[in-house]
């Protein structure tokens, strides 16, 4: 079985192969990639180098033969070494989550040491074809001309949750924001342009925090950040909206009920939507189920006129329990019918406040009853 399975593969080539592989790298951590002038003082090596020969050693204990834990010997002729190299020749042992080179090609390769080996991982590396590497290039060949010091970039926007059908998130770029960073010895001021971007330069090794003076309705995280050096760090701010609607739901004890779909919609959608059940396979608004202690929220939320539902729709009913399935239909604060219910008006500068489902006695006997 093993020998046919061999066969058929080498038949099939090498279209194959970079399938199994594919599938087996999609199962690897990785981080998001910065720009050339992140990724190469990240890295430990960073050379352009023509790959001479791969070997591909397939796993005999996989019924893929080769994968998903397949392992390659990469070996490449260094053409031009930047840092971190100094031999002619790399010779690269990666295992399934290495980065997947092809002979004959030449490759801008960013790498790093793993047990003083050369290591170039999958989803962890700025490699790329030498006829991509452009923008890496222009930046590594300048370095001898750049200015001395750190760089310190990014984009400051306004993150904001959108309560309509298909809920998502819509991102603004926030122009005219006074941006500061500040360090043991230093500090500095300046305006996001109209593309809410903003950049330090000349900046010393050390710590940093970087703080953007957004509006009072909005929020965002600061994080220490730390400079080691002539590199570059993009530091992009999101703004959210400290707008909320949260709560609980109680039972006629004042006790709580947990797994309770709650769902938020918006008070100017028709009946039908506000209604609507699964679309192709998704809830069309926005879905909470209250926990342990009955709480529910809905943050980041914009300006606007909203509703606020138990057990919603067919979906909602199937994902409660026992006791919550058997609960009928209800607007806040607690009626069965759309004319009853209460519109909960969010403004920009809302001030924090419960929104409580207190259920009716005999609505909740009923349901534990059935």
């Amino acid at each position: 079985m093993k020998v046919r399975r061999k066969v058929l593969l080498y038949l099939l080539g090498p279209i194959v192969i970079a399938s199994l592989a594919t599938d087996a790298l999609a199962s690897c951590p990785g981080f998001d990639q910065g720009p050339p002038c992140q990724e190469y003082w990240r890295s430990d090596a960073v050379f352009i180098g023509l790959v001479t020969r791969v070997v591909r050693t397939p796993n005999y204990e996989s019924p893929d033969f080769f994968g998903p834990y397949a392992t390659s010997t990469v070996y490449i002729t260094v053409q031009e070494a930047f840092k971190g190299v100094e031999e002619p020749s790399v010779v690269l042992e990666l295992d399934h989550c290495g980065f997947f080179f092809n002979e004959g090609e030449r490759y801008l390769v960013y790498a790093r040491r793993n047990h003083n080996k050369l290591d170039v991982r999958h989803r962890n590396t700025r490699t790329r074809l030498l006829s991509e590497a452009a923008e890496d290039l222009e930046y590594i060949r300048g370095l001898s001309s750049a200015e001395p010091g750190a760089r310190v970039f990014g984009q400051v926007t306004q993150l904001t949750r959108i309560i309509k059908k298909e809920t998502s998130h819509l991102s603004e770029p926030l122009p005219n924001i006074k941006v500061s960073i500040v360090g043991k010895d230093e500090r500095r001021e300046v305006v996001t342009d109209s593309e809410g971007r903003y950049e330090f330069k000349r900046l010393k090794a050390g710590t940093y925090r970087v703080h953007a003076e957004v509006p009072a309705y909005l929020k965002h995280e600061e994080r220490p950040l730390r400079v080691k050096g002539p590199e570059c760090v993009p530091v992009n701010i999101s703004a959210m909206r400290t707008a909320e609607i949260a709560g609980r739901v109680l039972d006629p004890d004042g006790k709580p009920v947990a797994n309770v779909p709650i769902t938020l919609v918006s008070a100017d959608a028709s009946l039908e939507d506000i209604l609507a059940e699964v679309v192709n396979g998704k809830n069309i608004w926005s879905l909470s189920y209250t926990n342990e202690q009955g709480s529910y929220s809905f943050s980041h939320l914009p300006p606007g006129r909203y509703f606020l539902l138990i057990n919603r729709g067919e979906f909602e009913r199937s994902r409660g329990t026992e006791n919550t399935r058997a609960l009928p239909r209800l607007f806040y604060p607690g009626v069965s019918d759309l004319g009853g219910a209460k519109v909960i008006l969010i403004n920009k500068d809302q001030e924090p406040q419960e929104y409580n489902f207190h259920l009716p006695v005999f609505l909740f006997r009923a349901g534990r009853d059935q």
